[in-house]
């Protein structure tokens, strides 16, 4: 213990003699390592967590898929009917249990607030097995057809809303325009579905308990019986497949898969979170190096006290914990700063939410005792990574030579030379890799950007709210208050344009419309095509910006009582009818089997429903008036500001329809910007490694550079005595840290170019194909390199020659 406290005052006062080199030192390891201790936590509350659910890598989503064309397969909830064959027919399952989404309206006094509610089966708690905190949960006589108005609420909402009360379970609310019995609250940290504030027993529409096309809105949990793997699992469900087909012919051309719920809540930001930890880990990496370069340089400073200490019989092994120990100091120390760095930056880092449902697990992101033990790990391992070269170095030193060398200058070994110029080729290698995954990135999303949506977003917001029921549980009943609310919007002057729609083209899709085409032969085709399918208002179009190709667009006399008209993409016009007009085509519909056909009376522009990594969508658009769901959009083109827009649509639906609340307003180019946040996400973070990786490679390539031209200053001055010149000794040394550059650069592109590839696949829309992008950043390092080396080179090129040649 009394060696280890020296070997650290040694190291405390080695430093204190060089503030200013140390606390560039301190700085650049505080932001490789607050980099890495901050996207560590984000990674740990994503894919480390349990998610609230005991042994939550067994609980999967059962999806039904069908392929569709140009998008390959697509997963859909499925129907109820389904729901009970897999129940009853299958037994790789412990458990399962189904649920339906929905928006609870609650109304408290004259204020009525919007809550994320979800409808299950009793079975659904078991096979998340949890209990309430206090309470009981829901029984399966409670649920079924006109199911016990009693409800489960949230442990968050328990204290948000009714701060904390005992007294809260028994309590009576309205829900939806009904009373609800408030039977149990749910633990801390239990949120399933993602974001549930109340937990409803379930029930559905009356046509859904029955119906298969039309009907898919359940979705279908599943706890896997122990020692049933995924791979079992998904052949078992192929094996069902033709027994759902023979059971219900409406099943053909589906089939089911499992998916790990963890894969489904995280949409893929697991994989570019370790993406980008593993970006950050390449920052500490060229950290490490810059660190290194340094210590090896000062290594040679102490090259003969380390001589003379070894003469006097200290052990090798005591040096090398020596110059561990420095390092390690020097390290800590940047590590402390690096967590006060990334404490600072989780605050900001909850408030990137760029998707809703991530909400709850950026809530959950800290650093507690698992993250700084990561960090505290990180910084040992640093610590000792860093000074091992350096240490061994010193090591190796020469003793007799070193007490004989009458230099009081820092002379390197040949071996201390060739690491400190592997340093050099290193951090070029390191910059390449980081800065050109940035620029790809930035040049594939650039390319994103210039696509066009097909819709205007500019000055347009927009606001979901939620038909309570029973009260609006009929179609016209829902039509009825749209109507009423349109002519609310129409007296707002804030509002230059409004619609209604069942769902906005910012990835909020509406799949399941399954028409027959009428074929050019006037026959049906016998096979069903999905289409998206939109509910509007007449006036959607108009507040989108929207063109009209060809024929007309909805309007106010396509009602209930007159014969279903649908407009539809040109993409779908094209694909169905090429080179022949679409206007006057029907189409069958395939729920309800009994509707008649549609005609198509309008082909309008392309959007890009699923936002601009995917290509334009076949879209179906019918009135409002003919065809609701439960859940609208009110879109607005406004005059002024979003928050007057907004307001202005709140004023009309409060006017209409005070039991209904409005929820997630905000303007069209955010929810737009949604649609493709990760990504942008991702060009964000690199975009941060990128400028620190600057400032690294410019600090350490001018250290490293400063002590090789140190350790030539003798042969620069024989150089100078021989008749070379100012600009020529410059030269030599510009040139000598060029190849070294060049190499790096050499080596870093084939990397850059291999890391490129993962980066498109975590980005879609674009690829690592971005040869600008590559030539830019091999310029650039090359240039930083050259500039970092220009002060060292010049104090050369300008050195005094009788001091050198004396060794003074």
């Amino acid at each position: 213990m009394k060696t280890l406290l020296l070997d650290l005052s040694v190291a405390c006062r080695f430093f204190a003699r060089r503030r200013a080199a140390t606390a560039v030192i301190i700085l650049t390891m505080a932001l490789a390592l607050g980099a890495n201790t901050a996207v560590f936590s984000v990674l740990k509350a994503f894919v480390f967590s349990s998610l609230g659910v005991p042994e939550s890598d067994r609980i999967v989503f059962v999806w039904t898929v069908r392929e569709i064309p140009g998008r390959g397969g697509v997963d859909f909830s499925d129907a109820y009917p389904n729901f009970q064959r897999l129940r009853e027919s299958t037994h790789f399952w412990e458990h399962l249990a189904a649920s339906i989404g929905t928006d609870v309206n609650w109304e408290q006094d004259a204020d009525t607030r919007r809550l994320q509610g979800s409808r299950v089966t009793a079975d659904f708690f078991s096979l998340m097995r949890v209990q309430p905190a206090t309470g009981r949960l829901f029984t399966a006589k409670e649920e079924g057809p006109g199911a016990t108005p009693v409800a489960l609420i949230s442990h968050a909402l328990w204290h948000s809303a009714f701060g904390g009360a005992p007294d809260v379970v028994g309590r009576t609310l309205r829900f939806n325009g009904a009373p609800h019995t408030i039977i149990g609250i749910l633990p801390q940290g239990f949120g399933q579905p993602q974001g549930t504030d109340v937990w409803l027993p379930f029930d559905m529409p009356q046509n859904m308990w029955t119906l298969i096309n039309g009907g898919r809105q359940i979705a279908t949990y599943a706890r896997l019986a122990p020692g049933v793997t995924l791979a079992a699992a998904n052949a078992e469900l192929k094996a069902f497949a033709p027994r759902a087909i023979e059971a219900d012919p409406a099943n053909k051309e589906w089939s089911w898969r499992v998916q790990p719920i963890r894969e489904n809540l995280l949409a893929g930001a697991d994989r570019a979170l370790i993406f980008v930890q593993v970006g950050a880990g390449i920052l500490l990496l060229l950290a490490i190096t810059n660190l290194a370069s340094l210590l090896i340089a000062w290594a040679a400073e102490r090259q003969r006290e380390t001589a003379v200490r070894l003469a006097l019989g200290a052990t090798g092994w005591r040096l090398i914990r020596q110059f561990l120990v420095q390092s390690v100091v020097v390290v800590a120390a940047g590590g402390a700063l690096g967590v006060i760095l990334a404490a600072g930056s989780l605050p900001v880092l909850q408030q990137l939410n760029p998707n809703p449902q991530f909400a709850a697990l950026l809530s959950r992101i800290e650093l507690d005792a698992g993250t700084l033990g990561f960090a505290a790990g990180l910084v040992l391992g640093t610590g000792l990574l860093a000074g091992l070269l350096p240490a061994w170095q010193a090591r190796q030193t020469a003793v007799s030579e070193a007490l004989r060398s009458e230099s009081r200058g820092a002379t390197l070994s040949r071996g201390a030379i060739r690491w400190q110029q592997a340093m050099v080729v290193l951090q070029a290698a390191i910059s390449v890799v980081i800065l050109s995954c940035a620029a790809v990135a930035l040049a594939g999303f650039q390319k994103l950007d210039r696509v066009e949506l097909g819709f205007a977003t500019s000055q347009r917001a927009a606001f979901r709210f939620q038909f309570p029921e029973p009260a609006y549980g009929a179609h016209e009943h829902r039509a009825r208050l749209v109507q009423a609310l349109e002519q609310n919007l129409a007296r707002e002057p804030a509002l230059a344009r409004y619609a209604v729609t069942g769902t906005l083209p910012v990835g909020d899709l509406q799949w399941g419309g399954g028409f027959h085409p009428q074929a050019a032969s006037g026959e049906y085709a016998k096979d069903p095509s999905v289409f998206h399918f939109r509910r509007v208002t007449p006036g959607f179009f108009a507040t989108l910006g929207i063109p009209l190709l060809e024929g007309r667009l909805l309007n106010e006399r396509d009602r209930l009582d007159t014969p279903t008209v649908v407009v539809v993409s040109k993409t779908l016009a094209d694909k169905y009818w090429p080179g022949q007009s679409a206007i006057g085509r029907k189409m069958r519909r395939v729920s309800p089997a009994d509707a008649p056909p549609v005609e198509i009376v309008g082909v309008v522009g392309d959007v890009r429903d699923a936002g601009v990594g995917v290509p334009s969508g076949e879209t179906v658009y019918i009135a409002w008036e003919q065809a609701s769901l439960r859940r609208a959009w009110i879109v607005m083109h406004g005059r002024g500001s979003t928050e007057e827009t907004i307001a202005a649509g709140r004023r009309a639906l409060r006017a209409t329809a005070p039991e209904i609340a409005a929820y997630s307003a905000d303007s069209l180019d955010n929810l737009a910007w949604q649609a493709n946040a990760l990504p942008r996400l991702l060009v964000v973070l690199l975009g941060v490694f990128a400028v620190i990786a600057v400032g690294i490679t410019a600090l350490g390539t001018y250290g490293v550079m400063s002590q090789l031209v140190a350790n030539r200053e003798k042969e620069m001055a024989i150089r100078a005595v021989l008749g070379a010149t100012v600009g020529g000794v410059l030269r030599l040394v510009l040139w000598s840290n060029a190849r070294l550059a060049v190499l790096g650069v050499l080596l870093g592109l084939g990397a850059a170019w291999a890391a490129g590839r993962w980066v498109t696949s975590l980005v879609p829309g674009f690829d690592a194909g971005a040869n600008w992008a590559y030539s830019a950043v091999a310029l650039g390092v090359l240039v930083l390199t050259q500039l970092a080396s220009y002060l060292p080179a010049s104090r050369a090129a300008r050195l005094d020659v009788q001091k050198a040649l004396a060794g003074a």
